[in-house]
C-alpha cells in the first residue's frame, strides 16, 4: 500500500472512530424489559390478555424514543437458557436477577383481575440497580386504559409528559365472547322508520314516544341511524342541510343506553327556523293612546354570519280618528335603518310586505273600532324556503 492510500484509510478510520460517541448517544440510555402479565382470575380463557397488555405497554414505551425496550425474543431466549419463568408474579429479587441477565436497567411486571365489568391492572416498575420499586394501576377495558398507564410510567422514568390516548384507543381489549351484551332503548315518535345499527338494519321504530325499540348490543362504540323518507330527518345548522338522524354512543358491558330519536318532519323544522318574530297589538279601540314595542333579536345565516335585527313598532290613530289608523315601523338590519309608515282607512284592513337583506317584514293592519284595532307583524328569514329539502 503506498503512502497516499494509507493516509486515506487512516483518515476514514479516524472519522469513523470520531462518530462512535455520536452513534452511541443516539440510543436511549435507559432500557426496560416488559414481562408477560399475570392473570389473577384463574380462568385460562382470559390468558390472552397477558400478551395484549404487555404488548401495548411495550409499544408505547418503545414509541416514546426515550426508553429502549428489550426484544421479546431475547427475553424468551434467556428464559429457556436459565430455565426461568418470567411472570407478573415474580418477586422483586428474581425480577432484578432477570433484569441483569437481560441487560435491562428497569423491569416491568404486573397482573390483572376482573372487578365487575372492568379490568383492574396493577404494574410494578423495578430499578434493577437500586432495587427500588414503584406501583401504578388502572381500571377499564379499553386500549386507552393501557395508554394512560404508559404515560404515567414514562413520566416517572423521564420526567416528560406523553400522550398516547386517542380515539382509536376506545376499542375494547376484551374478547367479544367475554363481554356481557348491553341494551339500547330507542324512543321515537316516528312510525315504522327503519333503524340501522352500524349501517346494518335492525328493526323499525315503534311510533310511540313512550315505548322504546329495545336492542341487545355488544359493548363498544356504535352508531345508530333512523331513516323514513326524504320528508323526515334533522336539520344541520347553520348551513341548513338535511339528513337522517344518527348518533354515536359507547356501551359498557351489561349497561343500558337510552336514546331519543330527533327525527321530525322537515317542514316543522323549517317553519321554526324561518320565523324570527310573530307578534301583534290588538285592542277594541285606541281612544287616543299610542302603543309602542321594541324588539332585539339576531340569527345566524347559512354562511355562519350573525345578523342583528332591531324592530320598533308604533300604532296610533290618524290625525282625525274617524279617518283610520296609522302604524310606524323601524327595522334596523345589521345597523342599517329602514323606516315604514302604514295607513289604514276606517273599517278597512291591509297587508304589507317588505324585503330587507335576508329577511321579510310582514304587516297586517285592521282598523275596525270599537270592535277591533289590530296590528300584526312578523319577520321571516328569506334564505330558507319551504320545501327546500326536496331540492
Amino acid at each position: 500500500m503506498n503512502n497516499v492510500a494509507g493516509k486515506r484509510v487512516l483518515s476514514i478510520l479516524v472519522l469513523l472512530i470520531g462518530l462512535l460517541p455520536v452513534l452511541s448517544f443516539a440510543q436511549p440510555a435507559v432500557s426496560i424489559a416488559v414481562l408477560p402479565f399475570e392473570n389473577m382470575n384463574g380462568d385460562k380463557e382470559q390468558d390472552y390478555l397477558k400478551g395484549i397488555i404487555s404488548s401495548l405497554l411495550a409499544g408505547d414505551i418503545s414509541g416514546s424514543g426515550d426508553v429502549a425496550v428489550v426484544e421479546r425474543d431475547k427475553i424468551n431466549d434467556i428464559m429457556k437458557e436459565q430455565q426461568l419463568q418470567f411472570t407478573g408474579l415474580m418477586d422483586e429479587k428474581a425480577a432484578i436477577k432477570a433484569g441483569r441477565l437481560l441487560g435491562a436497567s428497569l423491569m416491568l411486571k404486573g397482573s390483572y383481575v376482573f372487578l365487575g365489568k372492568d379490568l383492574f391492572i396493577n404494574v410494578s416498575l423495578i430499578n434493577v440497580e437500586t432495587g427500588e420499586s414503584i406501583s401504578f394501576s388502572g381500571r377499564g377495558y379499553r386500549e386507552n386504559t393501557i395508554h394512560t398507564l404508559s404515560e404515567k410510567i414514562l413520566n416517572h422514568i423521564t420526567g416528560k409528559e406523553y400522550s398516547f390516548v386517542n380515539n382509536d384507543g376506545n376499542r375494547s381489549i376484551l374478547a367479544v365472547k367475554q363481554l356481557e351484551p348491553g341494551k339500547v332503548e330507542l324512543f321515537s315518535p316516528i312510525t315504522k322508520a327503519k333503524v340501522f345499527l352500524d349501517d346494518t338494519f335492525v328493526g323499525y321504530t315503534k311510533g310511540n314516544s313512550s315505548v322504546p325499540l329495545v336492542l341487545k348490543v355488544a359493548p363498544g362504540d356504535h352508531k345508530i341511524r333512523v331513516h323514513l323518507d326524504k320528508e323526515f330527518g334533522v336539520v344541520e345548522l347553520p348551513e341548513v342541510t338535511f339528513h337522517d338522524w344518527e348518533q354515536e354512543f359507547s356501551l359498557m358491558p351489561g349497561d343500558t343506553v337510552t336514546l331519543e330519536d330527533k327525527t321530525r318532519h322537515f317542514s316543522d323544522h323549517l317553519r321554526r327556523i324561518r320565523k324570527l318574530l310573530d307578534e301583534s297589538f290588538k285592542v277594541p279601540a285606541l281612544e287616543g293612546r299610542v302603543l309602542k314595542k321594541h324588539y332585539s333579536l339576531e340569527f345566524t345565516d347559512r354562511n355562519g354570519v350573525q345578523i342583528p335585527i332591531e324592530l320598533d313598532v308604533l300604532m296610533k290613530e290618524a290625525v282625525l280618528p274617524s279617518e283610520g289608523g296609522r302604524a310606524e315601523i323601524t327595522l334596523r338590519y345589521q345597523g342599517e335603518e329602514h323606516d315604514f309608515s302604514y295607513f289604514v282607512p276606517l273599517k278597512k284592513g291591509k297587508e304589507f310586505k317588505e324585503d330587507i337583506g335576508k329577511v321579510r317584514l310582514d304587516v297586517s293592519f285592521d282598523w275596525y273600532p270599537p270592535i277591533r284595532c289590530e296590528l300584526r307583524y312578523s319577520i321571516y328569514r328569506t334564505d330558507i324556503q319551504p320545501g327546500m329539502y326536496r331540492q
